[in-house]
């Protein structure tokens, strides 16, 4: 797997250690948890400014028991880690997963460091699962999951979103 430089924390790591969590989700994180329309256009509203992604680290990675159900994928999947900031602040990392025999690894790639939802919100062939998966990644970093599929590749992705303090604290 690629990774970038200059990655001051090790933000990759946490959420590839993640697990989902049956707890309540706390009131103040509730909003974020619930969100169907773009994360990054709501961050940025939310913080007054506008969102940069930062890609961290992409490639070719082993994943976790879960992620595997969720993706019906066996073995290593591409993996995209990015961090979300407003006024040079982090407020927001990420983690998005898909087949590595998926078409949908090309449109990943393509990306840099534009946001995951030019590719979401703008294609209608993409769907959204109802069901979010809340998380929990080492040091109580809270986060979530959303399954979407390609009605027309009918292909997987997770994305996995995890919530800063200076998201949820401002």
């Amino acid at each position: 797997m690629s990774t970038c430089p200059n990655s001051t924390h090790d933000f990759a790591g946490l959420m590839a250690m993640a697990q989902p969590t049956t707890g309540e989700t706390c009131s103040r994180l509730r909003p974020w948890s619930e969100l169907t329309e773009s994360m990054t256009a709501a961050v940025a509203h939310h913080c007054g400014g506008q969102a940069r992604v930062r890609l961290l680290k992409e490639g070719i990675g082993a994943i976790n028991t879960w992620e595997q159900h969720q993706l019906k994928a066996m073995g290593d999947v591409y993996i995209r880690h990015i961090e979300l900031s407003v006024a040079g602040t982090p407020r927001l990392i990420a983690r998005s997963l898909t087949a590595t025999n998926s078409p949908v690894v090309a449109l990943m790639q393509g990306l840099g460091e534009r946001p995951l939802a030019e590719l979401l919100f703008t294609d209608p062939l993409w769907q959204r699962a109802t069901r979010t998966i809340h998380l929990q990644a080492p040091t109580d970093l809270p986060g979530r999951a959303v399954l979407w599929c390609h009605q027309k590749h009918q292909q997987r992705l997770l994305v996995e979103e995890f919530f800063l303090p200076a998201l949820w604290q401002r």
